[in-house]
């Protein structure tokens, strides 16, 4: 009777022992189903956080994506905001504690004409495009003004380091240049019988400036933040060489008419039968030394004038030339100037025709 008892408690005490293994099974079940549910909804974010910074890194590190990186600003400044054409101006700016260097480009302008000064000369160089300065923090520049009185120049210097296509920091800046010697009013006449009839239309312009003063310099705002063109970098650090396997390209090109006043020629119109002036640039845009040249011009009185022997003119070196001429009674006249060498390489840009009216 006790054993059967024994045996009784034994098995039920074994059914509950399974029981409790049995629900623990469950509960451990039950409690990774939760974990894993919680860890899905937690390891989405944290991939795409983890995605996030490894793309930041790969954008900054790369200098094919620098053109979301950024501009910082240089702060650029010159000795003067008007500056007479011909003369010597002074450009400054704030340096960037980097290994690279510095370019320098200005906007195009109708007849102007920028040389960078350096230790071994002038450096002729083009509107739109990016000369390198090397790594300093001041450079000297001419401007030469000979189509309008007052110019305004906008000017950029950028910072790009070592390897770079695209700057790091930039400035703009903007000054006037002033050629005295071209006037900006033309003069009106008025009859006397038709100025006392009625003066109220007309208008009397004030005396300019005499040039032994210094005009009054217009206000220039340099703007804020500068436009970042694409940059590319030119190591250009003297005057172009003549190459002895290069080629010689004279190119003549009209600049105005007008007339010689004190040994100074002064762009204006031309008048019948008054005495008037020619004014033209030959240039070689070649990459070799020229040959002694020579010119002829048509003239509006009839004849030609031919010149004496010119200079050679190295690669980028141009010359300014005037003709004055006597008065003749002609409406109009088409001048035709032609650059005569031997050596040139193309002499399809050796001449031009110009047609000027004159006034009577």
């Amino acid at each position: 009777m006790n054993n059967e008892t024994s045996e009784k408690k034994a098995r039920k005490k074994d059914s509950i022992l399974k029981t409790l293994a049995i629900a623990g099974f469950i509960g451990v079940i039950i409690l990774i189903a939760w974990a894993s549910i919680q860890l899905v909804s937690v390891v989405p974010s944290a991939f795409s956080s983890l995605a996030s910074l490894a793309e930041s890194v790969n954008v900054s590190s790369d200098p094919d994506n620098q053109e979301a990186a950024e501009v910082d600003t240089l702060v650029v400044t010159s000795n003067t905001l008007l500056a007479n054409s011909g003369d010597p101006v002074t450009i400054d700016w704030n340096t960037a504690q980097a290994n690279g260097s510095y370019v320098f480009s200005y906007e195009c302008a109708d007849g102007i004409a920028i040389d960078i000064m350096n230790e071994t000369g002038l450096q002729s160089i083009q509107c739109g495009s990016n000369y390198n300065l090397g790594n300093i923090d001041s450079t000297t520049i001419i401007i030469d003004s000979e189509k309008n009185r007052y110019t305004d120049i906008t000017y950029t210097v950028a910072f790009l380091g070592t390897n770079d296509t695209r700057p790091r920091a930039a400035g703009s800046a903007a000054l006037t240049v002033l050629n005295s010697d071209i006037t900006s009013e033309l003069a009106v006449i008025v009859d006397d019988e038709e100025e006392e009839e009625d003066n109220s239309d007309v208008i009397t312009p004030e005396p300019e400036t005499p040039a032994t003063e210094t005009p009054v310099a217009p206000t220039v705002t340099p703007p804020t933040k500068p436009v970042t063109p694409e940059y590319t970098q030119e190591y250009v650090y003297t005057i172009p060489s003549s190459d002895p396997k290069g080629k010689t390209d004279l190119v003549a090109r009209y600049l105005f008419v007008g007339e010689i006043s004190n040994n100074r020629f002064v762009a204006g119109a031309l008048t019948q039968d008054d005495n008037g002036a020619i004014q033209f640039e030959v240039k070689n845009v070649g990459t070799k030394t020229s040959k002694d040249w020579s010119f002829t011009v048509s003239l509006p009185g009839g004849g030609t004038y031919k010149s004496k022997t010119q200079a050679a003119l190295k690669p980028n070196e141009r010359a300014v030339l005037t003709v004055g001429f006597n008065g003749a009674d002609v409406r109009s006249h088409t001048f035709e100037v032609a650059v005569d060498t031997t050596t040139d390489s193309n002499k399809n840009n050796n001449d031009f025709s110009q047609r000027v009216s004159f006034t009577n």
